[in-house]
């Protein structure tokens, strides 16, 4: 339930607690005279209801809205927000009136009140000091609030990404896999040595699929090997009449990537490029290792696919997503398309 505050709430944080305390002083400032002494009566109590108000934004921040408001709990909610108002104005009066006994009777506060202040009625300076208390329970309330219901929807949006991950590890396509397989007993009946090769290539992409991309990152270089096993298992069960051709070049030293990022638009074009009833299908790809990143370039001919294998473009629009959300302001994805072509360049920042 407490998790720990990342590095950019941490700031907002401080700046709610800067803010929680130089304001009130600001906006309400004390009559002209009154010392802010350790010993002053309302030093002493405004000290403590800041404290209570404090407790209040992390009791309001930790469990009043996870538990209660976003559980659809409001009459709760309120409710525990109500006694957290009563609580934090009347407890701070009860422990310096009953258990600190300090008087109230202060006469160097009253020796510096102005002329105009000796005429108001006892309410007005109760109104003002509810009015002062009110002011910071309900700022304390309003920011507890609004940074709790930012992390919410954060996470909301990492569990929608985190689904649709789990989701994409999973649609390794069942017909891929039987036309790989059945490939692989091909060459084998056939005594070819590529049934090994093959075998192998299908293992390394089932080992990253089940191990390696439940990662947050991961080394580029298994990212760029997952999709060579790939692309070397749909050349193994294609025919002569489709030209593939994957190129890699540069070092991927130690950059990190989120996995399956780069799978979708490879799958795409073989999805969408490769009939084995059309001659002349090409798929050509290449990626391209640079000092600060990756740039992948993936080009496909249309051909008419299969019925049932139309595009319904949930697969582009995911990854879409990931990549604004993981890659935000560090990548450029641009697709062109025509009658009889598509292509694919994006570009990612990796350090």
């Amino acid at each position: 339930m407490f998790k720990k505050i990342k590095g950019g709430g941490i700031t907002t944080h401080i700046f709610f607690l800067l803010l929680f305390l130089v304001v009130p002083i600001l906006v309400f400032p004390r009559p002209p005279g009154e010392p802010l002494f350790i010993l002053n009566r309302p030093f002493v109590q405004d000290t403590i209801a800041n404290g209570m108000l404090l407790c209040f934004f992390y009791l309001n921040y930790y469990i009043f809205i996870p538990r209660f408001f976003f559980n659809h709990k409001y009459i709760v909610y309120t409710s525990c927000v109500i006694l957290s108002l009563i609580i934090a104005f009347e407890f701070p009066h009860l422990i310096v009136t009953h258990l600190l006994k300090m008087d109230m009777d202060l006469p160097e506060f009253h020796t510096h009140i102005p002329r105009p202040l000796h005429n108001r009625s006892p309410f007005f300076f109760l109104f003002d000091e509810m009015r002062r208390h009110l002011y910071l329970f309900f700022t304390a309330t309003f920011f507890s609030f609004l940074l709790r219901t930012r992390e919410h929807l954060s996470q909301l949006k990492e569990e929608k990404l985190k689904a649709e991950l789990s989701s994409l590890k999973s649609q390794i396509n069942p017909h891929f896999l039987f036309n790989t397989l059945n490939s692989i007993y091909v060459l084998s009946v056939m005594k070819d040595n590529k049934a090994s090769d093959a075998i192998i290539h299908l293992a390394g992409l089932m080992r990253y699929v089940i191990k390696d991309a439940n990662d947050y990152k991961i080394p580029l270089q298994k990212e760029i090997d997952y999709i060579r096993n790939y692309i070397e298992l749909q050349k193994a069960r294609l025919g002569n009449t489709t030209y593939v051709r994957f190129e890699c070049s540069g070092e991927p030293g130690s950059k990190e990537i989120t996995p399956l990022i780069l799978i979708t638009y490879i799958e795409n074009a073989f999805k969408y490029g490769i009939n084995p009833d059309v001659d002349d299908c090409i798929v050509e790809i290449t990626l391209q290792v640079t000092d600060t990143g990756i740039r992948l370039y993936v080009f496909n001919k249309k051909v008419q696919v299969p019925y049932g294998t139309e595009s319904t473009g949930i697969g582009m629009s995911n990854t879409r997503e990931r990549l604004k959300h993981i890659y935000p302001e560090r990548h450029n994805l641009q697709i062109s398309e025509n009658k009889e072509t598509y292509s694919v360049t994006l570009s990612l920042q990796l350090i």
